[in-house]
């Protein structure tokens, strides 16, 4: 009898021990796979987030570029503007995607038009090839002087006769 109760006691404790030990290791583990997900989850949080900068700054240094014609003066803080954004962009943007905008900036015969680069940071940054140039709208400098047709007229079913139009209009 006593080396059963010896027996049961032993054995209590060691089935005891290994459910605590049991139970630590679940614990564990979950809260690493939980842990893991969440960094996971983060870091492509980080990475689109990166993408929208890029995308956002290629954006900006365009519309800040067309503000003033070719060939106009730029105010001294209008330049200092694009040579911030001309040099963040020289600087965070894949290689290709910044040789390409350079050259657009720089007048160069080889270079895209601003709706080519726009179009040419979507697929470097998005990887998406599926928008075209002729859907990318462009407001004309005219709407200064007459207004924008698309908000007096909502109902207007197609824009495209008024100072807004698409680059495939342009080109």
């Amino acid at each position: 009898m006593k080396e059963f109760i010896e027996l049961f006691f032993s054995s209590t404790l060691g089935g005891i021990f290994a459910l605590f030990v049991l139970k630590n290791w679940l614990t564990a583990r979950i809260n690493n796979s939980i842990k893991s997900e969440y960094d996971r989850q983060l870091e492509l949080y980080k990475r689109e987030l990166d993408r929208k900068q890029k995308i956002d700054l290629v954006a900006e240094l365009l519309a800040e570029w067309i503000k003033h014609p070719y060939g106009e003066p730029i105010p001294k803080d209008q330049r200092t503007k694009l040579n911030k954004l001309s040099f963040q962009a020289s600087l965070w943007l894949p290689k290709e995607l910044a040789v390409e905008l350079n050259k657009t900036l720089q007048h160069r015969p080889d270079s895209k038009s601003i709706f080519d680069i726009l179009l040419f940071a979507r697929n470097q940054l998005l990887g998406d090839e599926y928008l075209t140039a002729d859907v990318v709208t462009f407001w004309k400098p005219e709407l200064e002087k007459l207004g924008d047709p698309a908000l007096s007229m909502p109902n207007q079913k197609n824009h495209s006769t008024g100072p807004a139009q698409n680059s495939a209009q342009l080109g």
